[in-house]
C-alpha cells in the first residue's frame, strides 16, 4: 500500500511555500493555459538493483526483459544502487544486461555505487555521462540528477555540481514541455531519506511543466502530492535486498505520459 504524504505550506519554504499557498504549480498552469497536446510516451522505472554477484545475472536479465516488454516502452530508467557494494563487476553487469535488453537505459548513481571510493568515479568509469544529463522522447523532457553525497545513506545534501548543472541547463529546455525528474534519493517532502536540500531542485523548476519525479533509495511505495503531480518512490528490484517497508513483493513501474501531460503509473510485480 502506498504511503501518501500530502505536501503542505508548512513543509515548504520560499517559492514553494508561495505556490503551494496558491494551490498551483506555475509551470503547469502556464502550460495548461496553452491547451497544447503532447505526443504520448511509455517508459519503465526500476530502482535499487543491488547486484551482488553472478547469481544475480539471470534475475536481472529477466527483469530487463519484463520491463522492456510492455508494448511501446521508449526507455527504462534506473534509479541507482546498481551495485550492492559498489563493485565494478556489478555495475558492469547491469550495464551489459541492459544493453542486451535492447531498450535504452538511463540511470543515475546511488550511494551504494559509491561504496568503494566514496565518489562517483567508479560508476562514471563504467557509465560515462550518466551523472547529470537529459534526454527528450517525443514531447517529453527527462532529467536525470546525481543526488548522492559520497556513500552516505541519510542526512545527505545534493551537491553544488548538480544544482549548478540544473540551473544552467534550464535555459536549453522548453518550460512548456512536460518534464520528468529521475533521482536516487527521494525528492518528495516528508519521504524518508530525503536530502536536506531536496527542495532546491524543485525551486529551480517552478516555471517548468513538471509532471512527476521518480526516486529510489527508500525501498517502499510512497507518494508526495503537489496539486499537479506526484513525487514517488517504489519498492526495490533487487534479488538480495529487502523492501524497507516490510513488504515482500518486488517490482517496478510502467508509466504512460498522456497527451494532456498527465502521467499514470502501473506497478508491475516481479520475481523469477
Amino acid at each position: 500500500m502506498i504511503n501518501e504524504v500530502k505536501i503542505t505550506r508548512r513543509s515548504a519554504v520560499g517559492k514553494l511555500g508561495t505556490l503551494l499557498a496558491a494551490g498551483l504549480w506555475p509551470g503547469v498552469l502556464k502550460a495548461n493555459s496553452s491547451n497544447r497536446k503532447y505526443v504520448p510516451i511509455r517508459f519503465s522505472v526500476l530502482n535499487d538493483f543491488h547486484h551482488e554477484n553472478e547469481q544475480c545475472d539471470h534475475w536481472f536479465t529477466e527483469l530487463f526483459r519484463s520491463a522492456g516488454g510492455h508494448g511501446g516502452v521508449s526507455f527504462i530508467a534506473g534509479l541507482g544502487d546498481l551495485a550492492n557494494k559498489g563493485k565494478k563487476e556489478s555495475i558492469s553487469a547491469i550495464k551489459r544486461i541492459s544493453i542486451e535488453g535492447k531498450v535504452p537505459f538511463y540511470t543515475v548513481p546511488g550511494n551504494h555505487d559509491n561504496d568503494l571510493e566514496g565518489t562517483t568515479n567508479v560508476y562514471s568509469s563504467i557509465l560515462p555521462d550518466r551523472l547529470n544529463y537529459y534526454w527528450i522522447v517525443n514531447d517529453w523532457q527527462c532529467i536525470a540528477l546525481d543526488s548522492t553525497d559520497s556513500n552516505k545513506y541519510n542526512n545527505t545534501v545534493i551537491g553544488v555540481h548538480t544544482l549548478d548543472w540544473l540551473s544552467k541547463i534550464r535555459t536549453k529546455l522548453d518550460p512548456l514541455k512536460p518534464t520528468v525528474i529521475f533521482t536516487h534519493f527521494p525528492i518528495g517532502s516528508g519521504i524518508k531519506y530525503r536530502p536536506i536540500n531536496a527542495e532546491s531542485v524543485l525551486e529551480l523548476l517552478v516555471d517548468f511543466n513538471l509532471r512527476g519525479t521518480f526516486s529510489g533509495h527508500y525501498h517502499s511505495q510512497t507518494k508526495a502530492t503537489l496539486r499537479d503531480f506526484d513525487l514517488v518512490t517504489n519498492v526495490c528490484c533487487s534479488r538480495v535486498s529487502k523492501n524497507h517497508d516490510g513488504t515482500l513483493v518486488k517490482g517496478y513501474y510502467v508509466c504512460d505520459g498522456l497527451e494532456n501531460g498527465n502521467i499514470i503509473r502501473k506497478f508491475i510485480p516481479f520475481s523469477v
